[in-house]
């Protein structure tokens, strides 16, 4: 391996913007680094500013959000679209194809592997480096690791792993993969050592949702668990989340007044199935009195930074997000590299019933999607700055207001409150199931039912435009949906789809749904009954479809060129093989 040979390189790697080489060629820090930079707790931060940074740079954040979105049934090929997006959106992936190479994740995970590793130094040396600075810090460096190797294995499902870093040339980084179980394991028993060590909340206002927090690192624990299945786990972190957001609500009441706009969710109950007495849920009202509808899609996806965010990745004007600007709209296009299906849009505004959304007072149905009149819908999602709904009638008539951003700078979610709080909903409702049908559980059974529907009824209850001055109005009922098992599974994931549609969660929803059953029947049901394949590759799809292996990406032929270990998703070799014979 190339050596380091000046501080100016160091910094550069710490402070900017270096090319995705691949992580296995990464040069290494040698002794220079150890003795004329690491030397006090500056340096600690500004690498590890230089990790986040190097998450926020286009590689990472388009493969966030094309291995998230692109294989779902939220999208399909737009206009100008390269063959390479075309061919992920046809589920026809090949190993040349550029989106499959994952090198700018590992470049995250050395520079979070070299701050965990500086860093101890560090305090030995620096007496203004206390203990909890420095425990602080390795929490966010192994928050930063760990969300990146849970983007990789939630793609590739197997991929190499390593805490060691990049630093000299006496460990070996030609490394084999190891499982996905193996590798979730491990991310979460570091994240539970580290969890009490994270900051609760930053001196300046924008960290607290640009950088880990205390909140930021459970939601992502509750994320593993409910793939782990321990349902729990993912509960209880689910729950630490929701009593900090009302600890914040409080603190936010107290400063703002009247003015403030968060609200406890769900309002009016049918009361079939809970009591209106348990916990109810803090969230940003979509109509606060006295105000037009729209401010929670504001301040989630507008301003930014907002009370529900748990974590995002900031841009600016001066920085675009690569993603929204190139594969959704921009201020001047209709349709971008990818559009919604038509099922997502059809409905309301043509007099018809939605498939996705359940009830045109629905605001995110307004969000989300914008026809051109030809048929397509836009992606408005981030791309909207400002949205605003006329609700003089008492409900939301199609009649919105709406700015587009200047540039394309808006911040990347990666988790907010109603997520955690649907993750929390779906272990819930497997817990149900897992208590099967003995008479003997009812009761336990319909409980946990009724609680994951209330969590539900939250999240769709703010979404519900119904009158003027911000009442809260229920769409769901109970006695529909809280009565079975499958009826609650398929809400929840239906509800995941409406309110976290097009930022990245849909596909990896699907897979986990998949990776439980263990087969893929109901994914393929649900990409069949789309809109999202034309007729001539829709049996392909389906025969693809029904391994498992194919649910993930395969690893990119360069990679497997330079790292010999590294063993191809079985479900793509022939296809390998037979690029090889063309």
């Amino acid at each position: 391996m190339k050596k380091i040979n000046s501080l100016i390189c160091i910094a550069l790697a710490g402070l900017t913007t270096v090319s995705c080489e691949d992580f296995l060629t990464l040069m290494p820090l040698n002794d220079i680094v150890l003795e004329n930079f690491w030397t006090d707790k500056s340096d600690v931060e500004s690498v590890l500013l230089g990790a986040y940074s190097a998450l926020e740079k286009s590689d990472c954040v388009v493969r966030m959000g094309i291995w998230g979105e692109m294989r779902s049934d939220n999208v399909k090929a737009g206009k100008n679209t390269s063959d390479d997006i075309l061919q992920i959106t046809r589920d026809n992936i090949l190993e040349t194809n550029s989106y499959t190479t994952y090198k700018c994740f590992y470049d995250v995970i050395n520079r979070a592997n070299t701050v965990l590793h500086f860093a101890p130094i560090v305090a030995a040396e620096d007496p203004n480096y206390t203990g909890a600075e420095l425990q602080a810090n390795e929490a966010e460096a192994i928050a930063l690791r760990s969300l990146s190797y849970w983007y990789l294995i939630r793609a590739y499902k197997d991929v190499p792993y390593t805490t060691i870093p990049s630093i000299d040339d006496t460990h070996d980084f030609f490394i084999p993969q190891t499982s996905f179980d193996e590798i979730l394991d491990s991310l979460i028993y570091d994240l539970e050592r580290v969890k009490k060590y994270a900051v609760n909340k930053y001196p300046t206002e924008n960290a607290n949702t640009a950088r880990f927090t205390r909140a930021a690192i459970y939601a992502m624990l509750a994320d593993m668990y409910l793939w782990k299945g321990d349902y729990d786990k993912c509960i209880e972190a689910c729950e630490w989340v929701s009593e900090r957001k009302r600890f914040e609500m409080l603190e936010l009441i107290d400063k703002q007044g009247t003015d403030c706009t968060i609200r406890l969710f769900p309002g009016e109950l049918d009361g079939s199935l809970y009591d209106a007495s348990d916990p109810t849920y803090p969230l940003i009202t979509e109509t606060p009195v006295g105000k037009e509808a729209g401010n929670a899609y504001n301040e989630n996806f507008g301003t930014g930074n907002s009370f529900e965010i748990l974590f995002e990745l900031p841009y600016d004007q001066t920085t675009s997000n690569p993603f929204v600007g190139t594969y959704y709209n921009d201020k001047n296009s209709t349709i971008g590299q990818l559009k919604a299906l038509p099922e997502i849009g059809n409905g309301f505004g043509n007099g018809g019933v939605n498939k996705v959304f359940l009830s045109p007072t629905d605001g995110r149905y307004y969000q989300n999607i914008n026809s051109d009149g030809t048929g397509d819908y836009g992606i408005m999602k981030y791309v909207y700055q400002t949205i605003r709904y006329d609700l003089s009638s008492g409900v939301i008539t199609g009649t919105k207001t709406t700015e587009k951003r200047n540039n394309a700078e808006p911040n990347w979610v990666i988790y907010r409150y109603t997520d955690v709080l649907l993750m929390e909903a779906e272990a819930k409702t497997m817990k149900a199931a897992a208590l099967g049908e003995d008479p003997s559980l009812a009761p336990e059974r319909n409980q946990l039912l009724a609680e994951a529907f209330k969590l539900v009824d939250a999240v769709n209850q703010r979404a519900i435009c119904k009158r003027q001055y911000g009442d809260m109005a229920t769409e769901l009922k109970a006695s529909t949906y809280a009565t079975s098992v499958e009826n609650m599974e398929n809400l929840v994931l239906d509800e995941r789809r409406r309110e976290l549609m097009f930022e990245g969660k849909r596909w990896f929803d699907l897979v986990r749904q998949a990776r439980r059953d263990g087969n893929t029947r109901r994914l393929l049901q649900r990409l069949s009954a789309s809109e999202k394949f034309e007729s001539s590759v829709k049996s392909a799809v389906t025969i693809k479809l029904s391994d498992m292996n194919a649910l993930y990406f395969p690893l990119n032929k360069d990679e497997i060129k330079i790292n010999t270990l590294l063993k191809q998703n079985p479900v793509y070799i022939e296809d390998e093989f037979i690029q090889k014979a063309k």
